[in-house]
């Protein structure tokens, strides 16, 4: 065996906030020590951001230069009970991007081959069928298009079966993307963060799709002083905490936490509903108090956060199945996996989940440089809010085949297998992709119609209307773009590339008004894209408002400098 992960006993030297081998503020030392080895800059500075409402600390870590263009990212947000807490947490959190993007970007550390060349050092395709949820039927007649394309593949290990594996890198991360990077003071420590993560997103997958009934947890149960503390701190200024059950038929106990302050809701904070995960159910829930704090902005500020794991309720009364639940249970209810031994603990989550028939599949992302331990994890057959609905190995073949071979190419892979599965939906989508990206646009629309008529599943219809309404701003039909969008609209309200599509419709039919609130929407619900903000200063542009646009070109910029059209203008306006 060449390549292993051996788990070693790590004792529990740090366990107020979160249980780790070491204090906060060794950990934060111990960072700031092996970054003054580096010839790279990966940290400017941490600083604490929050306003003190709370009294609950949230820290950034502002990414170095190196850093940013590695990360694709300028700062990363730390969470924690504690001061010193919440820092550590942000310097992990940039050491755990920086390990995974430093990983993912070099190419020495993959090789491309087919299954079929591989054979039985691939991993095994039943663990492929899991990752999509698709029914064995379905995925063995998808097996002969799978078996003969080029995938990207890097050593891993099963940390359920106990042996290396290869694992086909660029179909995990078209599924999980960034749900699974971990990074730790140990190895220990990386494996349970990422390992709880993975199942943190999946029970919360679960509870918001299907509005799962899930049992209410009585604060008044809890005994952790440090949970005691902060439910303290959020009853003083008045926000309502509402804890649930959500470790379902898992084994392992997660916590999620939906909170909201009926006095600044919805004019100055929004209903945060995050969920947290760890051996600990006591833990569980400072894990999700500590993150509703740091996506809350302390709920007064107007700040908005990006949705991930669980969506956001723009109404209190949808959340009814949360806030009013059927019934109760202690903390001490939940399963309890802990230990004073962290390796135990990594041990208990994987027996715990090979008795769901669960494998942890682990990648080590560390650094040489950086030498913090660091893994990208994967777990089959976990369910992610963020990703398709009904998808089936033919599906992520489909996208696999648009993103690896050039249009012409992927068209005739695509053939095969609509010749291979039937009449699907995806085909179709996946076709109508290629046509539009060799400058086709009434034959893409043909096909996204056809997507259409196949009868996808409810919540996939926002795709499709996505690119079917780009495609139609593209051919300069905005009225119909709008009516396409809408309709996704009215299926997924948070969806910022249909808003901007509509907003870019309402622009170019001078419309600037209309266009102005759509791209604003599209910020309400994301953010982070610099290219709404430029498209607000557009408008005000045209409307003849310059300090205005000014200053929405100024926000686009600090959020994506790469936005050279915004610099332009901003120098054009100042010259007026």
């Amino acid at each position: 065996m060449t390549y292993k992960i051996e788990l070693k006993d790590a004792g529990k030297g740090y366990t107020y906030d979160q249980d780790k081998i070491i204090s906060p503020e060794e950990t934060v030392e111990r960072f700031r020590e092996r970054l003054a080895k580096l010839d790279l800059d990966i940290l400017s500075r941490t600083r604490r951001i929050d306003n003190g409402r709370l009294g609950i600390p949230v820290f950034f870590s502002e990414c170095g230069e190196d850093a940013k263009r590695i990360t694709r990212t300028s700062k990363q947000m730390g969470k924690g009970g504690t001061p010193a807490q919440s820092e550590a947490s942000a310097v992990m959190e940039l050491a755990e991007r920086f390990s995974f993007f430093s990983f993912a970007d070099k190419e020495e550390n993959f090789f491309y081959a087919t299954p079929e060349e591989l054979g039985d050092r691939a991993l095994p395709y039943e663990q492929i069928i899991r990752s999509v949820h698709d029914t064995p039927e379905d995925g063995l007649n998808a097996k002969p298009i799978y078996d003969k394309l080029r995938l990207k593949w890097t050593q891993g290990y099963n940390l359920t079966t106990r042996e290396e594996v290869l694992i086909p890198f660029d179909w995990f991360y078209m599924i999980n993307e960034f749900n699974g990077p971990s990074a730790g003071n140990c190895t220990e420590e990386a494996l349970i963060q990422g390992i709880c993560e993975l199942v943190e997103r999946h029970t919360s997958s679960l509870v918001s799709h299907g509005s799962l009934e899930v049992p209410g947890i009585r604060l008044s149960s809890f005994t952790d002083p440090l949970v005691k503390e902060m439910l303290k701190k959020y009853k003083d200024q008045g926000i309502q905490v509402h804890a649930s059950d959500f470790s379902l038929d898992t084994g392992i106990p997660t916590v999620g936490v939906l909170a909201w302050d009926p006095s600044t809701f919805p004019k100055t904070s929004e209903i945060v509903w995050t969920a947290g995960t760890a051996p600990d159910p006591q833990k569980a829930m400072s894990r999700a108090l500590t993150e509703t704090a740091q996506l809350a902005g302390d709920f007064n500020t107007g700040s908005n956060y990006v949705a991930s794991g669980l969506p956001k309720f723009t109404d209190i009364k949808d959340a009814e199945f949360i806030t009013r639940p059927k019934s109760m249970v202690n903390i001490q209810d939940l399963p309890d996996l802990s230990s004073d031994n962290i390796r135990i603990e990594v041990e208990n989550l994987v027996q715990t989940l090979e008795q769901r028939e669960f494998h942890i599949l682990s990648i080590s992302t560390m650094h040489q440089g950086l030498q913090v331990p660091a893994f990208y994890n994967i777990m089959p057959g976990a369910h992610f809010r963020e990703r398709a609905v009904n998808a089936s190995v033919g599906m992520f073949l489909a996208r696999l085949i648009t993103e690896t071979l050039d249009p012409v190419q992927a068209l005739a892979r695509l053939d095969e297998l609509e010749n291979a599965l039937g009449g699907r939906y995806y085909t179709s989508f996946y076709k109508g992709l290629m046509h539009n990206a060799l400058y086709d646009g009434e034959s893409a629309l043909t096909e996204f119609q056809a997507a259409m008529d196949r009868e996808p599943a409810r919540l996939n219809l926002p795709d499709i209307c996505s690119h079917m309404g780009a495609c139609l701003k593209d051919l300069g039909q905005y009225s119909r773009a709008v009516k396409i969008c809408e309709k996704g609209l009215e299926i997924d309200p948070q969806r910022p590339d249909l808003l901007n599509t509509m907003g870019a419709c309402h622009f170019m039919d001078k419309v600037y008004d209309r266009a102005i609130i759509c791209f604003e929407k599209a910020i309400k619900v994301d953010p982070s894209l610099g290219i709404n903000y430029a498209n607000i200063g557009s408008s005000y542009r045209e409307l003849g408002q310059i300090d205005t646009a000014i200053k929405y070109y100024e926000s686009a910029l600090e959020l994506d400098p790469t936005l050279d059209f915004a610099r332009e203008n901003i120098e054009k306006l100042r010259k007026k």
